[in-house]
Order: structure tokens, then C-alpha cells, then sequence
């Protein structure tokens, strides 16, 4: 049986994406001046590790997690109204004002309201709770992007990608011990803000797997405020997190280290690494622990 964090089902996910991604209704033709996702929860994470993955991009890409689009929106932005069940309230209002704001639209999603008024629709698999649908909500909505030549596929991005997360019982083990050492405390996670949507990821996923708060911030931002809450924080309620790349700026990586030496006289730190050479395989490593 496959499980939310299976390297099986994002693998299936991705194979079964670049069967959706040769429709030929996916390709744009249109110009388009920005692109946003719009979505909740577990439908929304795509979006936000979009917007990571092309941060070189030459036009922005945002999140919206809200009911109404900025009034930046016209007919030459590109929305993502995306839903995995079809139904979520905040999401089909968005896809309302998109249509009000002559916006161009595709609905990523496995029915629902959603798929019913859509126009132009990715049609993913049903039966599986969001947070577990991942791949289905990101690598289709980047598929089209491909398609549009929009963005330029890398074939070794994605070998490397899988060939990373295919290393299973590495990550299986890590995710053991570092739960063990989690126990009962209340895990703080922080990143680079290159890899914000990979730690507040982590922290849905101790909210809804784990039943259990969890909290993310990232660098250097978490220097300016939430250093000093550490005054008050004891060893046997909280364990810190800190999620760590090689190819993160010098002056993040010495503002972790700095960190983590002053912290650690009141909590335990524990680090992780991300893995591999391109971004897509570092931001799905970090997840996938």
C-alpha cells in the first residue's frame, strides 16, 4: 500500500504527469505578462515550490491563498486555480474573480465544482488526500509551462531528481532517527528563504500526519525576530530543525552556523542536507525527508 510520503507514488505522479503533459489542449499560445497558482493547503504547496524553481524566471510567479486576486490580474496573466478535490471554497472563488478579470485559466484538479466549470482542465487522479498528491499538482502545472516553451526542460535535472529520490532506505532511516529525537517537543524548522516552501511543507506535514504544531521560518529573516524568542524556550519542549544547502549563499550559511551555536545553549539542533546538483532535486530531497 502506498503512503503519503511513498518515493514510489511521486515517481508514478511524475510518470503519469508527462503522459498529461503531451495533450496538445495544454500548450499556450498566448503572451502573458505573470503567473499565479491559486489554492489552499496541500493544493497550494505546488505553487509555492513553483515559484522557488523559477525564480530566474523573467515574469513573476505568486501564491494566492484567498478568496480574490490582486487587481494586478488582467487578461495577460496565466492562473492556476488549483484544487485536488474541486471543491475548495476560497479556490473557486478565485477562479470567479480570474474569469471577472478576463484572466487566462487552467483548473489542476481530480473533479468537483472545479473541473465542471473549467474550461481548460488537468484532469489528475482521484482517491488520495492532497497533502499526498504532490506531484500531481505541481509537475503538470510545470509541464505546461514546458509545453509553452515557457520553460526549458532539462532531461538530467529530472535523472537526477529521481535517481535521488529512488535512494529509499537512505531516507527512511534519516526520517527514523531524526523522529526519535523529535519525540514529544515541538519542532522548529528553518531554511534559506530559497527553500521557505519546503520548510512550511514540513510543517503541514507534522500538522496533519502528525496531528501536532510545528513551526518554520527562514533565513536571514528569523535573525530579526524569532532569534530572541529562544530566551525563554527550554531543551525538553522544543528541537530545531535546520534545513541546509550547499549551494545557499555564504552569508545564509554563516548566519545558520552562528545560529545554531547560540540556540543550542537552549534546544538541541538537528541539520539537514539537501541533495544533488539542480534545484528540482534539492527542493524534492528536502521535501522528502
Amino acid at each position: 500500500m502506498l503512503k503519503s510520503g511513498d518515493v514510489v507514488l511521486t515517481q508514478i505522479q511524475f510518470t503519469d504527469t508527462f503522459e498529461i503533459k503531451k495533450r496538445p489542449a495544454l500548450v499556450l499560445f498566448e503572451e502573458h505578462d505573470n503567473i499565479i497558482v491559486a489554492g489552499m493547503g496541500g493544493s497550494a504547496v505546488g505553487g509555492d515550490l513553483l515559484r522557488l524553481y523559477l525564480h530566474d524566471l523573467k515574469m513573476p510567479v505568486t501564491t494566492i491563498r484567498d478568496y480574490k486576486l490582486p487587481n494586478y490580474v488582467n487578461e495577460n496573466t496565466l492562473v492556476f486555480a488549483v484544487s485536488y478535490s474541486g471543491n475548495t471554497e476560497e479556490t473557486l472563488a478565485a477562479y470567479e474573480d480570474a474569469l471577472r478579470k478576463k484572466a487566462k485559466i487552467i483548473a489542476v484538479t481530480s473533479g468537483g465544482k472545479l473541473g465542471d466549470i473549467s474550461k481548460k482542465t488537468i484532469k489528475i487522479p482521484k482517491g488520495l488526500q492532497p497533502r499526498a498528491a504532490l506531484g500531481y499538482l505541481f509537475f503538470p502545472v510545470l509541464g505546461v509551462l514546458v509545453n509553452s516553451g515557457i520553460v526549458k526542460e532539462n532531461p538530467s535535472e529530472i535523472s537526477e531528481m529521481l535517481d535521488i529520490l529512488s535512494q529509499k532506505e537512505d531516507f527512511r532511516q534519516f526520517g527514523e532517527k531524526l523522529a526519535k529525537k523529535i519525540g514529544q517537543k515541538t519542532p522548529l524548522i528553518y531554511a534559506s528563504e530559497q527553500f521557505g516552501a519546503v520548510v512550511y511543507r514540513w510543517k503541514t506535514q507534522f500538522n496533519e500526519n502528525s496531528k501536532a504544531s510545528a513551526f518554520s521560518h527562514v533565513f536571514s529573516e528569523m535573525n530579526h525576530n524569532e532569534i530572541v524568542s529562544y530566551q525563554s524556550m527550554s531543551r525538553d519542549k522544543f528541537l530545531a530543525i535546520i534545513i541546509r544547502d550547499n549551494f545557499d549563499d555564504e552569508r545564509i550559511k554563516k548566519r545558520m552556523d552562528i545560529t545554531k551555536e547560540i540556540i543550542s545553549q537552549k534546544v538541541n539542533v538537528e541539520e539537514v542536507y539537501t541533495k544533488g546538483t539542480y534545484l528540482l532535486s534539492r527542493l524534492f530531497s528536502g521535501l522528502h525527508y
